[in-house]
């Protein structure tokens, strides 16, 4: 096995990505599907950066991007057949473990946001159906960008760094720990697009901590459950404000 293969691997490991990637995509099409089901505003957080770009490419980017889905979907149902996947238990005992999270970092936001000094930024909108597509669309998008691709891709970026340089493998933790922590920051960061308040100090901290909060458990349970836990917490917080 090649340096960068064990270092891949290992990466894999520490991120969580036990399902295989066609269950993967199961569970996160459901987010994917309730966002685009309802309009948003034009800027209504950190996510609004991915669509911003996708419009900036013109109006052929959603067919673009309705026929990836539907191919995505095609590899998928091909993989589940192929392998012999249990995709309906996988898929519906992750989006329930997800949904579980987020109801229960709710609780664990709130206790931090009473001790420290903390303020939540709740997003302002109305009507029921517009606040769960936006739940979702935050939890699937962000969860794609800053603990998918920032996060995971970190890591992988780190244990490489480090395998080049000969470092220890007892080195990975800490690798693991620099790169949550540097994803969160700019997961509170990005948030400034739709969001005046985003550098008040106790806004940005919460956000960070929510990061933190969130990068912990794609580390440990993956992408699909980070995004479904995402997605519950902000739906709990959007219909409960």
């Amino acid at each position: 096995m090649s340096a960068r293969d064990s270092s891949f691997d290992s990466a894999s490991r520490l991120a969580g990505r036990g399902q295989d990637p066609a269950i993967t995509f199961l569970l996160l099409l459901p987010l994917g599907l309730l966002h685009l089901s309802a309009a948003r505003p034009a800027d209504s957080g950190a996510w609004s950066l991915i669509e911003n770009a996708l419009q900036s490419l013109g109006p052929w980017a959603s067919r673009a991007l309705g026929a990836g889905l539907v191919l995505a979907l095609l590899w998928a149902i091909g993989r589940i057949r192929s392998l012999g996947l249990a995709w309906r238990t996988g898929s519906l005992a992750g989006i329930v473990e997800g949904v579980l999270w987020g109801m229960m970092l709710g609780p664990v936001l709130r206790f931090a946001t009473s001790v420290l000094p903390l303020r939540p930024r709740p997003l302002a909108l109305e009507g029921t159906h517009q606040e769960l597509a936006l739940a979702a669309g935050a939890g699937l998008y962000e969860e794609l960008l800053f603990r998918g691709l920032l996060l995971g891709g970190g890591v992988l970026l780190l244990f490489l760094l480090a395998r080049l340089l000969g470092w220890s493998p007892a080195v990975r933790p800490a690798l693991v720990a620099l790169a949550l922590a540097l994803s969160s920051l700019i997961f509170a960061w990005a948030h400034r697009v739709g969001d005046p308040l985003a550098f008040i100090p106790e806004v940005f901290a919460f956000r960070a901590l929510a990061g933190l909060v969130f990068g912990g458990v794609f580390l440990l349970r993956g992408l699909a459950v980070a995004a479904w836990a995402h997605a519950g917490y902000d739906a709990f917080l959007l219909l409960s404000s």
